[in-house]
C-alpha cells in the first residue's frame, strides 16, 4: 500500500493517533517555534511534517484523526490506578492541541473522539468499521499495544523516528517480533508482562521473554493460569499470587472496538480541503513552508495565489552548454558579481549519479543575484580557462573557489567544506591556498549564523532555515520525495538559498546583538579549524594494535570473572536486557527505587550500576568491562583505519552542535578520550609529535571558576584568586570554618566538588551523589558556601531571574542560549532550565575565550614564523606539535596569548606541559 503502483481496488484509510503523534512531535522539534501571537507551535509543525510524510508514503484515499477526550474513565473503571503515575502534560503541549485540531479541520480531516474514551479505542473502532466496509486500514501510532488490531487488512504503522523510519506491522511481523505471539494474544501477553508506562501491573518478575515463553507453552493466559501450579520457583509464586492482576491487566490492555463514534467514510476522503482555508489557518500560525506541500496534494490546477515558494535564480543558458564558450560566460558573471562586491552563494555536489554539466563527478554550483550556474574540474584540467586570477593547475573548482575567497564574498551553508576543496583534509594532497590567508570578512556561513540565533537546534536543516528566516518553502530537489523529473540538484538549491539567506540572517544577528560573536569569533575560527583538520595528528598503528591485544586479554579475563560470579556462562554482557535478568533475577540484586525500561526490564545504565558497585563486586567488574570494551572498540580498533595517506587521523570540528558554544569533535571524536582515567591516558600514548618534535599542551586553569568570580563580583572569591592561594583550600577553610593550615586533603576535595558543582548549578542531591554523602550534609555544605561567598548567591539568583524574563541566558561576549524550559510546568524541566541559566554565562564565556585564543594563537604562529602547528582543541586546552628547538618560545607565546585574551577581575592562568607523546604532555 506504500506505492500507487501496488494499489488494489480496496480503498485505503489512514487513522492517526493524534495524542501519540503530538507527543512525539513536541519532543522532536525544538521548543522555539511560535505563532506571530507568541503561542508555541513546535508540536503542530512536527505533527504536520509527519502527516505529510505519511501522505507521501502511503497515499491514503481517506484520513481521520483520533484523540483522547477527558479522563480515560472506561479503563479507570477497570483499573482505578490506570495511568495514575503519569506526569501532567507540559503546558506548551496542552496549548497546541486546539491548534492542531484547527489545522485538521482546515484540511477537512474528521476528528474522532468520545468523552472518557482513549484514542486507542477510537482507532480500534474505526479499524473494525473500515475493514467491515471493505477497506484497508492503516493505524498511525507509536503504541505497541495496538499490534493486537493487526489483520490482513489492518496494518499498524509504528512511528519509531517521526515517519522517516517506520515499522509496518502485519500479523506475521507481530508474531516474529514477540516470538510467536499472534495479534489476538497481545492482550494476554500484556496481562503477564504488564506495561509500566500505563501503570498496568501484570505479574511481578515476568518480562517480555518469559511472558512469550509461558504463552507459547500453555497457549494463552487462561492456559498459563490453569497450569500455574506447574511453574517453578519465584516466577511460579508470583504468578499464583497475582492471577487477578494478570486478568485485569489483560482486560485493560485489550483495545475496544465499540467506541460511541460515527464514521462518515465519504467525508474522510482525502484530499478534500479548500486551498484558501489551509492558507488562512497555517498563515495565522506562521507555518508558511507547509502551505505549498499541502496545496500540491490538490493537483496541478491548485490556486497557489498568496502562498510562497523559494524561487531559484534563472540559470545561465550559455553555461548549460558543454564547451569553453559557456564557461567564459559563467566566469564573466562571476567577475561581475566580484567587482560589484556582491555575495556569491556556493555549494559542492559530489558523486552524482549522472555526469555534471561539464562531464565530471564533482560540480561547484554558484549563485549570484541574477543567475545560477555550475562549473566542474574537467575544463580547468584541460587548460581551457586562462583568465587572470584563475590558476587551474589543480582543477577548475579550486581555481574558482580560490578566486572567490581572495577577491569575492563567499556565502554557503557549509563554508568549511568549500575550504577543504582548496586545502584537502589529507595533508599528503597539495593545497592550492594557505588557509591562514582566508579573510573572515569575505566568508559567511549560514549554518553557523542560524546556530547563533538558536543554539538549541544543532546543524539546522536548509528547509528549516528557509521556513524560519524567509517564510518560504523549498521546492524538492533531485532525489528528494516529491521532486519533479526536472528538479534542480540539491547543491544548486543550496547555493541559491545561501545567497538569499544572507540578508535576513545578517539583520537577525544585528537585532539579537550577535553580530560581533559571528564576525569576531565564529567566522575567523572557520579557517583555523579547517587548517587544524588538515594538519591532523600522528598516530602509531603498531602501538594501537599492541594496546588492543593487551586490552583484549584483560577484557576476556574480566568476562570470565563476571560469568563466574554471576553463575551464568551464556548471557551476553553487552545486552542490557540479558544483563538486567542476570543481576536482578538470577543474582537477586536489590531493585528498590529502580525503574523499569519501556521494554519491561530494570535499567542497567551507568548511574544504576555505579550505585550498586559500592556493595557488589560483580557490578564493579561490569563497569570496568564496559569501559575497557568501549575504549578498545572506539579508539584502539578504529583509529588506525582512519589514518589518511599522510599517516594522520583528521578529526572534524563542529561549530554548530553544542548548545553552550563549545566545539565538538567527530570522526573520530578526539575530545572524548577519558582525561582522568588510566585507560584514556594509555590511548594517548599512541599519539606522538613526530621525530624531533614534542607535544605541547596548554590548559586554562579553573577558567569557569575564575569567570564566576569575575561575573559575580564577590569580593572574597576575587581575593582568593588574586592572592594566588590554593583556591580550593581557601574555599575549604571558609566553608568548614578552619584555618588554611587545618585543611586536610579530604576537606579540600569536598570544597573542590562544591566549587565546580556551583558553576554547573548543582543542587544538594547532585552533590550528595558526587561525594557519596547524605543529602542533608550536602545541602549544609552548599549553604555554607553561599554564606562564605554571598555575592555568588546573589549573582546566580539574578541570572536565573533575568533568564526567566528574557527567555535566554547570555555570555559576556553576547552569545545567547534560549532556555524555554524555564517556562515549563514540569518541575524537572524547569529545574534543568534554572541550572542551565546559572551555568551558561560561565561555560559559554569559557567557550568564547578558548575560541578567541585559537584565533590569536593561529595568527601569531603565522606572523612569528613558527614551524609548530596547532593540532587539537579539547575543552579548555590547546595542543601543539612543536620542534624541540621551539618549545620554550612557543610555550611562552601561547601562555601569553591565552592569558591575555580578555581582562577579568581575576587573572586568567594557563598551565603548560609537554612530552614526546600526548600522554606525557598531560
Amino acid at each position: 500500500m506504500s506505492d500507487a503502483s501496488t494499489r488494489t481496488d480496496r480503498m485505503t484509510m489512514a487513522v492517526i493517533d493524534g495524542n501519540s503523534l503530538m507527543h512525539r512531535a513536541f519532543h522532536a522539534v525544538p521548543p522555539t517555534m511560535t505563532a506571530p501571537d507568541g503561542r508555541p507551535t513546535n508540536a503542530v509543525f512536527g505533527f504536520l511534517n509527519m502527516f505529510l510524510k505519511m501522505i507521501d508514503a502511503f497515499h491514503p484515499d481517506a484520513v481521520a484523526c483520533a484523540f483522547d477526550k477527558g479522563r480515560p474513565q472506561v479503563r479507570m473503571d477497570m483499573l482505578p490506578e490506570y495511568k495514575a503515575h503519569r506526569p501532567s502534560m507540559d503546558d506548551d503541549l496542552r496549548q497546541q492541541f486546539p491548534l492542531i485540531k484547527e489545522v485538521l479541520e482546515g484540511l477537512s480531516v474528521p476528528i474522532l473522539e468520545a468523552e472518557g474514551w482513549e484514542g486507542d479505542d477510537i482507532l480500534g473502532t474505526v479499524a473494525r468499521l473500515g475493514e467491515q466496509a471493505g477497506m484497508d486500514v492503516l493505524l498511525i501510532t507509536g503504541d505497541r499495544d495496538m499490534y493486537q488490531l493487526s489483520t490482513d487488512h489492518v496494518k499498524i504503522v509504528g512511528t519509531r523516528k517521526g515517519l522517516s523510519d517506520v515499522q509496518i506491522m502485519t500479523p506475521e511481523t507481530v508474531q516474529d517480533l514477540y516470538g510467536g505471539i499472534t495479534p489476538d494474544l497481545v492482550p494476554d501477553f500484556y496481562g503477564l508482562k504488564g506495561d509500566s508506562s500505563d501503570n498496568i501491573p501484570g505479574v511481578p518478575g515476568i518480562g517480555p521473554k518469559k511472558a512469550a515463553a509461558l504463552i507459547a507453552q500453555y497457549g494463552d493466559l487462561d492456559g498459563v493460569i490453569a497450569h500455574a501450579h506447574e511453574v517453578k520457583g519465584k516466577m511460579g509464586e508470583n504468578l499464583r499470587a497475582h492471577i487477578e492482576d494478570a486478568l485485569v491487566s489483560r482486560k485493560v490492555a485489550t483495545i475496544l472496538t465499540n467506541a460511541p463514534i460515527e464514521v462518515d467514510f465519504e467525508a474522510a476522503q482525502f484530499p478534500g480541503f479548500d486551498a484558501a482555508a489551509v492558507r488562512n489557518t497555517l498563515g495565522s500560525l506562521g507555518i508558511n513552508s507547509m502551505q505549498n506541500r499541502l496545496l500540491d496534494l490538490l493537483g496541478d490546477d491548485t490556486d497557489h495565489a498568496g502562498s510562497s515558494r523559494f524561487v531559484l535564480p534563472e540559470l545561465l543558458e550559455e553555461a548549460q552548454q558543454e564547451g569553453t564558450a559557456g564557461l567564459v560566460v559563467a566566469v564573466t558573471e562571476l567577475e561581475r558579481a566580484i567587482e560589484e562586491g556582491l555575495w556569491i552563494g556556493a555549494s559542492i555536489e559530489e558523486q552524482q549519479d549522472q555526469p555534471g554539466l561539464f562531464g565530471s563527478e564533482k560540480t561547484l554550483w554558484l549563485a549570484t543575484d541574477r543567475a545560477l550556474f555550475s562549473v566542474s574540474d574537467a575544463f580547468g584540467a584541460a587548460g581551457t580557462l586562462t583568465a587572470p586570477g584563475y590558476d587551474c593547475s589543480q582543477g577548475l573548482i579550486p581555481a574558482v573557489l580560490k578566486r572567490l575567497v581572495q577577491a569575492g564574498r563567499l556565502v554557503s551553508t557549509d563554508i568549511k567544506t568549500l575550504l577543504h576543496q582548496l586545502a584537502p583534509v589529507d595533508s599528503s594532497e597539495p593545497a592550492l591556498m594557505d588557509l591562514a590567508h582566508v579573510d573572515p570578512q569575505r566568508i559567511f556561513d549560514c549554518g553557523v549564523a542560524a546556530y547563533l540565533l538558536d543554539s538549541s537546534q544543532s546543524d539546522i536543516a536548509e528547509m528549516q532555515m528557509a521556513e524560519t528566516y524567509l517564510g518560504l518553502s523549498l521546492l524538492p530537489a533531485a532525489g528528494e520525495d516529491g521532486a519533479p523529473h526536472d528538479a534542480c540538484a540539491v547543491a544548486a538549491r543550496s547555493a541559491a538559498l545561501a545567497r538569499t539567506l544572507i540578508e535576513p540572517l545578517t539583520a537577525k544577528l544585528e537585532a539579537l546583538g550577535a553580530t560581533s560573536v559571528f564576525t569576531d569569533i565564529e567566522m575567523p575560527l572557520v579557517s583555523v579549524l579547517a587548517d587544524m583538520e588538515r594538519t591532523g595528528m600522528l598516530v602509531d598503528p603498531d602501538r594501537l594494535h599492541e594496546l588492543s591485544l593487551k586490552l583484549g586479554s584483560q577484557i576476556a579475563e574480566l568476562e570470565a570473572q563476571i560469568r563466574s560470579l554471576a553463575g551464568d556462562d551464556s548471557f551476553n554482557l553487552s545486552s542490557p536486557q540479558q544483563l538486567s535478568r542476570v543481576l536482578f533475577e538470577t543474582m537477586g540484586l536489590p531493585t528498590k527505587g529502580l525503574k523499569k525500561t519501556q521494554r519491561g526490564y530494570y535499567s542497567t545504565n551507568a548511574r544504576v550500576l555505579e550505585e550498586l558497585a559500592h556493595d557488589h563486586e560483580v557490578v564493579r567488574l561490569i563497569l570496568e568491562y564496559r569501559e575497557k570494551t568501549k575504549i578498545k572498540s572506539t579508539y584502539l580498533d578504529t583509529l588506525g583505519a582512519l589514518r589518511k595517506a599522510d599517516g594522520r587521523v583528521h578529526t572534524t570540528y563542529n561549530q554548530t552542535v553544542t548548545a553552550t558554544g563549545r566545539l565538538s569533535s567527530s570522526n573520530p571524536n578526539l575530545q572524548n578520550i577519558p582525561t582522568r582515567s588510566e585507560l584514556g591516558h594509555t590511548v594517548k600514548t599512541a599519539f606522538s609529535a613526530g621525530p624531533g618534535c614534542l607535544f605541547l599542551a596548554v590548559d586554562y586553569s579553573q577558567i569557569e571558576l575564575r569567570l564566576l568570580a569575575h561575573l559575580s563580583g564577590d569580593e572574597h572569591l576575587i581575593a582568593a584568586f588574586n592572592e594566588g592561594e590554593d583556591f580550593h583550600a581557601e574555599t575549604a577553610a571558609r566553608v568548614f570554618g578552619v584555618s588554611i593550615d587545618e585543611v586536610t586533603p579530604e576537606l579540600r576535595s569536598r570544597a573542590k566538588a562544591v566549587n565546580f558543582g556551583i558553576v554547573y548549578g548543582q543542587q544538594a542531591y547532585g552533590l550528595s551523589q558526587t561525594l557519596d554523602i547524605p543529602q542533608a550534609e550536602a545541602r549544609e555544605m552548599i549553604d555554607r558556601y553561599f554564606a562564605a561567598y554571598p555575592g555568588v548567591r546573589t549573582y546566580l539568583d539574578e541570572t536565573v531571574a533575568q533568564a526567566k524574563r528574557l527567555g535566554y541566558a547570555e555570555t559576556m561576549f553576547g552569545r545567547r542560549r534560549p532556555i524555554p524550559e524555564l517556562a515549563s510546568r514540569n518541575p524537572n524541566l524547569r529545574h534543568f532550565g534554572e541550572r542551565t541559566a546559572m551555568n551558561h554565562p560561565m561555560q559559554g564565556s569559557a567557550a568564547d575565550i578558548i575560541k578567541l585564543a585559537m584565533i590569536r594563537v593561529a595568527a601569531r604562529l603565522r606572523e612569528e614564523d613558527f614551524s609548530a602547528r596547532m593540532i587539537l582543541q579539547v575543552h579548555d586546552e590547546l595542543d601543539f606539535e612543536c620542534p624541540a628547538s621551539e618549545l620554550e618560545h612557543l610555550s611562552a607565546m601561547v601562555r601569553e596569548t591565552m592569558e591575555g585574551v580578555v581582562k577579568l577581575k581575576v587573572p586568567l592562568v594557563a598551565d603548560v606541559s609537554s612530552g614526546v607523546t600526548w600522554a606525557e604532555a598531560k
